[in-house]
This record gives C-alpha cells, sequence and structure tokens, in this order.
C-alpha cells in the first residue's frame, strides 16, 4: 500500500484509551540513568543508591517495586551522552531498547514507555521492529516518547551537523511518526515517500501488540513542537513558565484546545523531582544539603549543550560546541553561570522539574492539585529512588486513595 499521508493528524484505528477517571498515572522516570535528574553530589554520599541505580541488579528491583507499590509505568530518559562534572551526571546508562525490554520481562501490569530521538538518520522501518517486537514481549504495553534532538554533540556523534531547524526537526518527528503508526498497524506492505525517509514494501511482523497502537508521548513547549504533538502524539509533557499551579491549568487548557482542533483527545503529564521526608523542615533540611552540593562543572557543559541557553554570554560560549566553556570569565565569575540563582539550583535538583518536596501529606496535596489543574501523569524522579518508591507505597499513595485520586488497578 501507499501511505495515505505522510504528515499528521492521523491515527489508524484510533487512539489509545488516555485517562481513567479519579486516577493520578504515576511513572518511574529518568531511573535508567546515572543520578537520573539530580545534578548534585549529595549522590556520591550513597553512589549505589543515588548515582548508579540504573545497573539493571539495582533497577531491576525498582522496577518490580514500582509495580507492587501500584505506579501505572515506568518511563525511560533517553540519552546519548551525559554532562559530567564530579558526579558523571547522566554519563552512564540503558538504552532505549535494552531497558524497555528488561522492564517487561520482569514485570507483568505497568506500561513500559520507552524515548527515542528521531533526528539522527534512523529508519523507521529499524524502530518500528524493534518497538512492535519490545510490544510483544511486554503483552501490549508499550508507550513510545519522541524527541525532536537538539544536542549536538549527540548529532556530531552519529556523523551529523546539527540541530538542525526547529522547523525541520519536528517535519522529521511528524514523518517518523507517521511511518510507525503505519508499521504498526498495516496488514500490508508499506511504501512510504517522504522527504526525510523513503521506504518500500516495509513491513514488521509481528505487529504492535498494543490496541490499536501503542501511545506515543512528547515533550514540547514551542509553539512548533505542541502543534506536532497535538496531531500525532497522545501524553504530552509540558512545564509551566513559574512552575505553578496555575500555570498547568493554562498550559493544559491551551493543549486540549489544540488537539481538540485536529478531532483529537492527549494527557498532559509533568515531570516532577521528588524529595520527602516525614515532615516539612526535615525535607528542607535535605534539598538544603543538596543545593549546597550542585555540580557546578555539570551544569555548566549542561548549558552549553542545551537548547535552553538564557544567557546571551552563555550562548556565545555554547556556540563553539567542542570549544573550553571555560573561555568565557564572565560566566565563569559568576557562582550561578549567568542565569540566575532560582534557575541554576532548579536545574541542578530536577533538570527544571515541577519540586515535589516536603511531608507525605504536602506531596499528596501538590499532587492532587496539579491534577484538578489538569495534568494527569506525573513522571516522578527520586533523589533517592529505593526510599522514594517505599514512601510512595506506605504513605503518599493511601492518603490519595482515601481521598478517592489513586485507584488500585488489576
Amino acid at each position: 500500500m501507499k501511505a495515505p499521508t505522510l504528515r499528521g493528524p492521523f491515527d489508524p484505528g484510533g487512539q489509545p484509551s488516555l485517562t481513567i477517571d479519579n486516577h493520578l498515572h504515576l511513572s518511574l522516570f529518568a531511573w535508567n540513568v546515572s543520578s537520573g535528574l539530580s545534578a548534585s553530589k549529595a549522590v556520591l554520599s550513597d553512589v549505589e543508591r543515588h548515582r548508579d541505580f540504573w545497573k539493571w541488579p539495582n533497577a531491576s528491583k525498582l522496577i518490580r517495586a514500582i509495580e507492587d507499590a501500584g505506579f501505572d509505568s515506568q518511563l525511560q530518559y533517553g540519552m546519548w551522552s551525559g554532562y559530567g562534572g564530579e558526579t558523571g551526571w547522566n554519563d552512564a546508562g540503558l538504552d532505549f531498547a535494552t531497558a524497555a525490554t528488561a522492564s517487561a520481562a520482569v514485570t507483568e501490569r505497568i506500561g513500559i514507555y520507552s524515548t527515542i530521538h528521531v533526528g539522527y538518520n534512523v529508519s523507521p522501518l529499524f524502530l518500528a521492529k524493534l518497538f512492535s517486537d519490545i510490544d510483544h514481549v511486554s503483552g501490549g504495553r508499550l508507550g513510545v516518547n519522541v524527541v525532536a534532538g537538539q544536542n549536538a554533540v549527540d548529532y556530531a556523534q552519529f556523523g551529523l551537523v546539527g540541530p538542525p531547524t526547529q522547523e525541520i526537526r519536528y517535519a522529521i518527528a511528524d514523518e517518523m511518526t507517521t511511518a510507525l503508526k503505519l508499521l504498526w498497524t498495516s496488514d500490508e506492505p508499506v511504501d512510504f515517500e517522504g522527504e526525510h525517509f523513503q521506504m518500500y514494501g516495509a513491513q514488521v511482523n509481528p505487529r504492535a501488540t498494543s490496541r490499536p497502537r501503542p501511545l506515543l508521548i512528547c515533550a514540547a513547549s514551542s509553539d512548533i513542537g505542541l502543534d506536532y504533538a497535538t496531531r500525532q502524539c497522545d501524553a504530552l509533557f509540558v512545564t509551566a513558565d513559574d512552575n505553578a499551579v496555575a500555570g498547568y491549568q493554562k498550559k493544559a487548557a491551551k493543549i486540549h484546545a489544540m488537539a481538540a482542533e485536529h478531532g483529537r483527545q492527549v494527557r498532559i503529564a509533568a515531570m516532577c523531582y521528588v524529595v520527602m521526608e516525614e515532615s516539612d523542615a526535615k525535607a528542607r533540611e535535605t534539598t538544603e544539603w543538596m543545593r549546597r552540593e550542585i555540580d557546578r562543572g555539570a551544569i555548566e557543559t549542561w548549558l552549553t549543550r542545551s537548547g535552553h541557553i538564557l544567557n546571551s554570554e552563555v550562548q556565545r560560549v555554547s556556540e563553539g560546541v567542542f570549544g573550553d566553556a571555560r573561555a568565557s570569565s564572565g560566566v565563569m565569575e559568576d557562582p550561578y553561570l549567568g542565569i540566575g540563582k532560582e534557575h541554576y539550583e532548579s536545574l541542578g535538583m530536577g533538570m527544571g522539574a515541577y519540586k515535589l518536596f516536603g511531608s507525605y501529606e504536602s506531596i499528596a496535596d501538590q499532587l492532587i492539585a496539579l491534577y484538578e489543574a489538569g495534568v494527569g501523569q506525573f513522571a516522578l524522579s527520586f533523589f533517592d529512588p529505593q526510599r522514594g518508591i517505599q514512601q510512595m507505597r506506605d504513605h503518599v499513595l493511601p492518603i490519595l486513595r482515601e481521598r478517592g485520586y489513586n485507584r488500585i488497578l488489576a
């Protein structure tokens, strides 16, 4: 068959089921990379628990633990290069296919959500085959987080000059997503002649086990990114400018309206960084210690490699990706690398995620407030994942269930 379209909206067979009433969808996030979202030398206080939880003997226990605790899914963080520093932030980890397959093999219920970067000249056929097989192994529990990569160092690792413009990156993602949907669902071989991808007589067997297909996820903030995501994906990770509940409510309303224009529905998701203790005061002690230990070298590398540079002087440094970031003396003399104390600390403790800091009751209150604002899925990354999962199981989830916000799923 000839591809009926090259770009979305395109949902052969419809969209996957997205919501369960009065239920907060909880994911364990960034468990597959060293330190997760913690760019703090506090992780060195117990390397095995706080930095190297990604190693499979540790990670397999975490994955089984979240299923037993009542989480809904695990979501991997996609990385091709880390940020170094004294902690080796994200320098090591499990890849998108191995982590997903291994997680599927040791669990029975939770969603297996993987992450791919689509701008590195990887064929849709190759990815469709990998994911169809992972979906088969999991019994139809797969989700795929699509990332339109913007890290110049990663493009160079693949032998490419990049990143392309934002328009081109999302055009690539659009074609890739359409091709994946076709390959996952078509009974016939597919001919696909796009600007960025071509396939002739392409087919995968087994096709996707999920019905109608695997869930598709995207994190986008620009209008171009949101346009792609609302046309093609099912769950959208968003951030609010002020990281306040009202900001998430406003963003959720905008995204739902954009999706409705295409006759589609989406689930709003938020990335959250969690530090909880028995009391708010104890949680403040822990977070203050972590702030004092932020890994400046890792943050410096993140700033020079990311597409979220907020300071013109850092931007000039970042344009020479392979150069010495320390060449900019003004930035180096600034204790917050030219981005301000608040943003610097937000990167060091959660990579800009929504901060869930406090007592068990406070964490439950914050989750409920975000849920009422329109957030349906929460990707939780913990400073101490082993302890954090236990705390969620024993303290936070019982509060959510008592208040009617988390069902016990079969």
